[in-house]
């Protein structure tokens, strides 16, 4: 009747048999659901050499004497996961069961290399990288490790040569995705190549933001600073002697004036380097940028209204040279010849403390200056490392003082890091000009990982004088980022002696406690000035910390509590 009714309707229906649907007899298909999973009772493991066979096998999903849990298969591509995630990308795990043994075999090819060629850079420099290039033939590729060796083999060419990628090669579907980016392994001929890719860009421009490279953001002068920071740098890559281009502009919003630099640096000749360039500018300059950070000295000053830098103004043209006669060692000199003028306070704001006054910018003497400029830098690090920026700054010869150093190398036991400065300043004399003194400062700084765990300190300035100092050239010590306990500046002088020491224990890039003791002196050549002692300690997270510091003789009247946000030296 169905088939009649839906006949009448119109409709197609399938009618099937009884037998039709039985896939397989009942009794087969009972048997094979009762069957339990096969029983794993042995598990060899090959070809793990670099996270080691106790490692591999605590990582199975598998185990002796327990039931296989999955497919050989998704064992194998579990492994191969975690050795993705272990930077080795071209490993491959191959696994099979044998059900009649029990036995799990793991297979594992870590991805040994045979060789490397590096792509898209003439013959010569890519055979001169490869040799450099701390992988070799035997080497188990690893990302992370390769990465490394070859921001090393890089470094020398100081931005002219990039990691790249790799062109486009023949792979199966399942090595794509780990073949993307600057490395690829190749068959060729039985022999695995590491593929490198490299890139020449012909120039870089940066411009950005540069609150605090070359003016400070915020002063009580010039009230709040917007500026603007370029940086050209047009590539050689014969010899990696780049030429560097520089600009800064900025606007001081309360003296209401512009403030501008725009100079160039080139480098001549082979290993020992020649480097000539020149500068105009129109700044806001201060002598105390060694005391404490642009950052700092700009936030005191928009938010508590508390100065720690007196400023001038300087402008005019910088003509610079520097010789490196060694990768560590350089020797430089400069012709200044500009305006230095006064600046008075000209701000009026500040977040808190609104009714209170700036301390008053000391007054500088307005003249034309004609100066010479002769120093020496050690580093020991070396100068190679240095970015095309840092140079052309630290040839400014704008710091006198120095610099901080830059933080230890990770790991237990980090290269000291050292470095010793010399400035001298001529002005006057046969040179012409308003201004009649030579100076000269002599700085020595050091961080040393004693332990894991501990940091020593320190830093040494020698500064001696002749003629008649201006005030904006007048050595100074006291207080923050010279002598803790002390007033900002409570002895001045034509002459410096300071000695600063820190000892630090807990981590480096976390909390510590640190330990310090300060002593210098800034006399005038007639007058024999007692020495300021200081003594505390503090507690920090990373360059962040808070210091409580007393004079020697007046523990704990004298305590001085101060928040850093950077190291001084």
């Amino acid at each position: 009747m169905i088939r009649r009714a839906a006949a009448a309707a119109g409709v197609s229906v399938l009618v099937l048999a009884p037998a039709a649907v039985r896939a397989q007899p009942p009794a087969q298909a009972a048997v094979e659901q009762s069957q339990p999973a096969p029983v794993v009772r042995a598990i060899t493991i090959s070809g793990a050499r670099e996270l080691g066979e106790q490692r591999v096998r605590t990582e199975l999903h598998a185990r002796e004497r327990a039931t296989l849990p999955e497919p050989p298969e998704d064992i194998a591509r579990h492994l191969e996961e975690l050795y993705r995630d272990e930077g080795y990308t071209f490993a491959r795990v191959t696994a099979s069961f044998d059900p009649a043994a029990g036995t799990l075999a793991v297979s594992i090819d870590e991805g040994a290399i045979d060789g490397v060629e590096f792509s898209g850079v003439d013959e010569k420099l890519a055979r001169t990288f490869a040799e450099d290039f701390a992988m070799r033939a035997g080497d188990i590729f690893n990302r992370r490790r390769a990465r490394q060796a070859l921001d090393v083999v890089l470094r020398q060419t100081r931005g002219a040569v990039r990691p790249g990628r790799v062109a486009q090669t023949v792979t199966s579907t399942d090595d794509l995705g780990a073949r993307r980016g600057s490395f690829d392994l190749v068959d060729r001929g039985g022999r695995r190549i590491l593929l490198v890719g490299l890139r020449e860009p012909g120039a870089r421009v940066r411009i950005i933001p540069d609150l605090g490279e070359r003016e400070d953001w915020f002063t009580s002068v010039d009230g709040f600073v917007p500026s603007l920071g370029m940086g050209i740098a047009v590539f050689d890559h014969e010899s990696f002697n780049h030429t560097f281009l520089a600009g800064h502009l900025s606007y001081k919003t309360a003296s209401e004036r512009g403030g501008y630099a725009l100079g160039f640096e080139r480098p001549l000749f082979g290993r020992t380097k020649l480097f000539v360039g020149g500068e105009l500018h129109d700044l806001t300059a201060t002598d105390d940028r060694w005391q404490v950070s642009s950052f700092e000295a700009s936030l005191d000053a928009i938010a508590v209204r508390r100065t720690f830098r007196d400023y001038y103004r300087r402008r005019g043209v910088q003509i610079n040279g520097a010789v490196r006669v060694h990768p560590r060692v350089e020797a430089l000199v400069a012709w200044r010849g500009e305006r230095e003028e006064p600046l008075a306070v000209a701000s009026d704001f500040s977040v808190w403390r609104g009714d209170e006054a700036f301390r008053p910018n000391a007054a500088a003497i307005d003249g034309r200056l004609n100066a010479i400029l002769v120093g020496a830098s050690i580093d020991g690090r070396g100068f190679d490392r240095e970015s095309l920026e840092s140079s052309y700054r630290r040839h400014q010869l704008e710091e006198p003082f120095g610099v901080r150093l830059d933080e230890l190398e990770k790991g237990d036991e980090p290269a000291a890091m050292w470095r010793v400065d010399w400035t001298s300043e001529i002005a006057g004399g046969s040179f012409g000009g308003d201004f009649d003194f030579r100076r000269h400062v002599v700085v020595g700084r050091t961080r040393v990982a004693v332990s894991p765990h501990q940091v020593f300190a320190a830093r040494a300035i020698g500064g001696w004088s002749d003629g008649l100092l201006p005030p904006q050239r007048i050595f100074s010590i006291g207080g923050i980022g010279s002598v803790h306990g002390y007033d900002f500046k409570a002895q001045a002088g034509d002459s410096l002696a300071l000695l600063n020491l820190e000892y630090e224990v807990g981590w480096r890039r976390g909390l510590k406690a640190i330990g310090f003791f300060d002593a210098g002196r800034a006399a005038p050549r007639s007058f024999d000035a007692p020495w300021l002692k200081g003594v505390g300690w503090g507690v920090g997270i990373d360059d962040f910390r808070l210091d409580f510091g007393y004079r020697t003789g007046a523990v704990p009247s004298s305590l001085q509590v101060l928040l850093r946000f950077s190291r001084s030296f």
